[in-house]
């Protein structure tokens, strides 16, 4: 047959390149007259064979398995972190500042200097602006515990931690602030009597830095996890939400957009997008992805009645959606 015919011929004259090929003729001079070399390469080449099969496409394999396990308990560090930052200063920090990683030590200074703290009456802290008093040490007491539960959950995992992912973590719970939060606060009294008598922080020099460093580890933790264990979809939707509730419309439409390159019809980022339309001044624009969102996910209604303030385009979002 001619196709056997050609076939043959094309490996005849392989062997004869092969045969005349330099470097096939030095290779094997060099494995007749090497005693060390040749066996020592060999070895090696043998050992990272074995290594690859037996040990490192097993553990690529496990750290697959884990890694959304370690992505969920570093969420849950920094959501409750969050939470300790903002509600410590009764959200004179909010939670898009402290998102946006802005925040400066004198800021957080300012914010602590509008809150004092009783620890005699179970922790409460009175807020200036508000004259309100709410229980502020027993929710950062719980907090900062869950912190740690899940500090020690994460080390559970730790033959598959990454050495910068170990310090940022040994960073976070060697803050003093969960050694000494109970003695962090002045010490004073509610008089309900003759009024309300506000205690005053003599140590707010040494809290404030405290508090600062322990933002900034978290800030630091965020970032690592967002480079390293966040997929890129859900690092945008992140992005999209926190661009979107700091008003920073532009950047929530450039990341809604991205999201969309994804899944066509992610009902969150056609919200944003055509909420962020609506507050850039591209309304029909914004009216038209809504429009399109809520034939689409009819539980949207509510959440577009309860988030868009521009009339107009509320009324003709729902015009002919029923």
């Amino acid at each position: 047959m001619p196709f056997l015919k050609q076939f043959k011929t094309k490996i005849v004259l392989f062997n004869r390149v092969i045969k005349n090929s330099a470097f096939i003729k030095w290779f094997t001079n060099f494995t007749k007259q090497s005693t060390f070399w040749f066996p020592l390469v060999l070895s090696t080449l043998s050992a990272l064979i074995f290594y690859y099969f037996i040990n490192y496409i097993p553990r690529q394999r496990d750290i697959n398995k884990i890694k959304p396990q370690i992505e969920f308990i570093t969420d849950k560090i920094l959501w409750d972190g969050m939470f300790i930052v903002t509600e410590m200063t009764h959200q004179n920090i909010s939670q898009n500042k402290y998102y946006d990683g802005s925040l400066t030590l004198i800021e957080l200074e300012n914010a602590l200097r509008e809150n004092f703290f009783d620890t005699k009456m179970k922790y409460d802290c009175y807020n200036l602006k508000s004259n309100e008093l709410y229980n502020i040490g027993g929710f950062v007491s719980d907090y900062l515990s869950n912190i740690n539960k899940n500090i020690g959950v994460l080390l559970r995992y730790i033959i598959y931690l990454d050495p910068e992912f170990l310090n940022i973590i040994n960073e976070l719970q060697r803050n003093i602030l969960f050694e000494s939060w109970d003695n962090s606060r002045a010490i004073g009294k509610i008089n309900f009597y003759g009024g309300l008598l506000k205690p005053v922080r003599n140590d707010i020099s040494e809290f404030k830095i405290c508090v600062f460093e322990f933002y900034k580890t978290l800030q630091k933790l965020e970032k690592y996890v967002d480079e390293n264990y966040y997929s890129k979809l859900k690092s945008l939707q992140i992005k999209a939400s926190r661009a979107y509730f700091s008003k920073k419309y532009k950047l929530a439409i450039e990341f809604n957009l991205k999201i969309l390159e994804f899944n066509k019809y992610d009902k969150d980022a056609m919200f944003y997008l055509g909420a962020s339309f609506i507050n850039d001044y591209q309304i029909s624009r914004g009216i038209k992805i809504l429009k399109e969102g809520l034939g689409l996910y009819p539980d949207l209604e509510q959440f577009i009645k309860s988030n868009i303030e521009n009339e107009y385009a509320k009324k003709k979002i729902f015009e002919n959606s029923k």
